[in-house]
């Protein structure tokens, strides 16, 4: 949660007494008793961290004394908002849409530019020295796979994205987002151990450019493999949704799509694009691979 990258003095503290929680914890049922008329302080700027500030705040309209503080970073919450109505995810363009109206309302109070340095019981300081009273945090700060359920078996992963060494550069988030990550299969998610794979949204690693679209056709290609259909596996199809969300300073009045790097929908090398169903009879076949979880942070697609 530190604003570098690494944990904040008393970050360790804090996440053992109960008062940080990690992702997208369940502000509206089973953590609710938590969360309930308490100070509350979300970090980050991706889907994980919208998501919740949603929840809150309609935990706020039923739980008097309930408070929300949104921290980020950067020095605008503009791309967290992502393009609205120009999503072409009409879910997930709603999600920036609400959040934006709660904090122009003032319902989400935003801190900008808050690089945190230090968790405290009475909660948040910044490299500045500002601080953010708050008696519950949500780090939702970015996520990445675990790989110690695998660490005797032979991988071959990226040391910067932790994907898979021939997944990385296809989805790399300096150059690709949304609908510019190519169609991919067995033979990008492969590793040297024979059978193992990584699937979904673990498989990226770091990069927070996963939909579920993508891992829907990565377990096609992934399943017809271990059934011995190369020919079904390799060739990968998928269309993924335009978005003309990532323009920094979408909300600030400039054109959503101008400039952004969501490009069309990506095809295969032979120009073949749509959704591949998946091939029947295959689904009870067993399939070694870790595939839950979510990604989310820098990117301007979430």
């Amino acid at each position: 949660m530190g604003g570098n990258g690494i944990p904040a003095h008393g970050e360790a503290e804090a996440v053992a007494a109960g008062r940080v929680h990690v992702g997208m914890p369940d502000v509206l049922g089973r953590a609710r008793s938590r969360f309930a008329g308490r100070s509350v302080a979300v970090v980050g700027a991706g889907h994980s961290a919208t998501g919740t500030l949603l929840a809150l705040a309609e935990l706020a309209d039923a739980e008097p004394g309930t408070t929300v503080h949104w921290i980020l970073r950067v020095p605008s919450p503009a791309r967290a908002y992502g393009g609205g109505a120009a999503d072409a995810l009409p879910a997930r363009g709603a999600i920036g849409t609400r959040v934006k109206a709660l904090v122009d309302a003032g319902r989400i109070t935003v801190h900008t530019g808050f690089l945190v340095r230090e968790v405290t019981e009475q909660g948040l300081v910044s490299a500045d020295g500002r601080s953010v009273a708050a008696q519950v945090i949500v780090n939702a700060t970015g996520a990445r796979p675990d790989h110690t359920l695998a660490s005797e078996l032979r991988l071959d992963l990226d040391p910067i994205l932790g994907s898979t060494r021939a997944l990385a550069p296809l989805i790399d988030p300096n150059h690709h987002s949304c609908g510019t990550v190519p169609p991919h299969g067995v033979d990008e998610l492969s590793h040297p151990e024979p059978g193992f794979f990584v699937v979904g949204a673990k498989s990226y690693g770091r990069a927070p450019t996963f939909l579920l679209a993508t891992g829907y056709e990565q377990v096609r290609s992934v399943v017809a493999a271990l059934a011995g259909d190369w020919q079904a596996a390799r060739q990968v199809q998928l269309t993924l949704p335009e978005t003309g969300v990532c323009s920094s300073v979408v909300g600030d009045g400039d054109d959503a799509g101008a400039g952004g790097c969501c490009g069309p929908a990506a095809v295969d090398d032979a120009g073949r694009s749509g959704v591949t169903t998946a091939h029947g009879g295959l689904s009870s076949l067993p399939l070694v691979a870790v595939g839950a979880g979510e990604a989310s942070g820098g990117s301007c697609c979430g």
